[in-house]
């Protein structure tokens, strides 16, 4: 009799769970923490969509396309980039496996590539700096050449970053580039190899101004950045110019490793996320530049993890911020591993301390400088260096010395 009782009170709980388990799932199931969805026996609601309508599509698809054999696989990632793209929200997408592994080892600092940067000049992709030692160099690349097609695609309508993911790939394999030089076409057919970028670079000016460029917040920044502070930080250095232009983003976690070598204590930003649930960020206590000056360069492709960095020094008044407004993206995106692909969905919107949203908006500078011509400023990363024409860099220095 005890074990039937037994028997009958697990089937009670089993019952029990599963109605609950039903509850969850149409009320709470995506708010509830994942030990409560395994002990509710959670199940993700379908909600309304159309798993019968997709089949029907691939098996007219199957029947009726003029080429037969269609491939499946490429139907699906297709589907799913097309679902993700339903959601109108332009941070969010579907990656493949390869283009997922390209933006991994971009933000580990190391991948397979040619060793040039691409940007969109009008309406074409202009080769915009060239690493020194990399295929791109050894084979006769040149900043200014206009990219006009990879491996035989032309690149008309590209974005950069349609065109980045296109030439990196697996290294030792080929990537040919149509090349418009002046009016004459070129081709040029490169090998890809390792290329590694460092995420930081630093100059001392005039022995007393510390300029660090952060050119995104990815794995190795914190260490990268830190490891600037302390060989260059000591003695008459004693300012820091932190140029932010043109940093994409990356890491929240970097970002704030960065914002706690200048900031003692406090908020660094706000993540809100589903439900209105709030994480606020704080930085660690231990810095290196708590009492160096700071001015912060900042322009309109400033974006992300970089606007986090500028909002918090302006709302803490830690720093001068100089330039123009930035990008405007107040979003947090996470990656979801899917089969064989990855979801890159947005899962968080960010405040700065002071509970500013700059969606869309971007951050205003304390002081704002145009440059005359993008070609102004000051590369560090690049020789010949010169910075003779960057108003925003001269701006910074003035502001520092004030």
């Amino acid at each position: 009799m005890a074990r039937l009782r037994t028997v009958a009170v697990v089937l009670v709980v089993a019952l029990a769970a599963f109605y609950l388990g039903s509850l969850v799932e149409f009320q709470y199931g995506g708010y509830a923490p994942d030990w409560v969805k395994t002990v509710l026996l959670y199940r993700p609601p379908t909600r309304d969509l159309d798993l019968q309508g997709l089949e029907e599509v691939f098996q007219t698809i199957q029947q009726h396309y003029l080429n037969p054999n269609a491939d499946g696989h490429k139907l699906t990632e297709g589907a799913a980039s097309g679902m993700v793209g339903a959601l109108n929200d332009p941070f969010s997408r579907y990656l493949t496996p390869e283009e997922y592994a390209l933006n991994q080892t971009f933000l580990q600092g190391s991948f397979g590539g040619i060793g040039a940067s691409v940007l969109e000049k009008g309406t074409v992709l202009q080769v915009d700096s060239i690493l020194p030692g990399t295929p791109a160099q050894r084979a006769g690349l040149q900043v200014g050449d206009i990219i006009t097609t990879v491996d035989g695609q032309s690149t008309e309508g590209w974005t950069a970053d349609q065109a980045v993911a296109r030439i990196r790939g697996k290294v030792d394999t080929h990537v040919v580039l149509g090349i418009d030089r002046n009016g004459q076409p070129l081709t040029l057919d490169l090998v890809r190899k390792v290329i590694t970028v460092a995420s930081v670079a630093a100059h001392v000016f005039d022995n007393q101004v510390l300029y660090i460029r952060i050119f995104d917040f990815g794995d190795r920044t914190s260490a990268e950045f830190d490891t600037a502070l302390r060989d260059n930080l000591k003695g008459p250095v004693n300012r820091v110019l932190l140029d932010l232009r043109d940093n994409p983003g990356g890491f929240v976690d970097a970002a704030n490793d960065v914002l706690s070598e200048f900031i003692r204590s406090g908020t660094t930003t706000i993540l809100v996320q589903r439900g209105a649930k709030e994480e606020v960020r704080t930085v660690s206590g231990q810095g290196r530049a708590f009492d160096a000056r700071l001015v912060v360069l900042v322009n309109e492709n400033t974006a992300s993890a970089s606007e986090i960095t500028a909002g918090a020094i302006k709302d803490h008044s830690r720093g001068v911020l100089v330039g123009t407004k930035t990008f405007g993206k107040g979003s947090v995106q996470q990656d979801f591993l899917v089969r064989d692909g990855d979801l890159h969905l947005t899962i968080a919107h960010w405040l700065t301390p002071n509970r500013h949203s700059i969606e869309k908006n971007g951050i205003v500078p304390d002081d704002e400088v145009k440059l005359a011509n993008t070609t102004d400023e000051y590369a560090i990363d690049r020789a010949p260096n010169d910075f003779s024409k960057d108003t925003q860099l001269a701006e910074g220095l003035k502001v520092l010395e004030r």
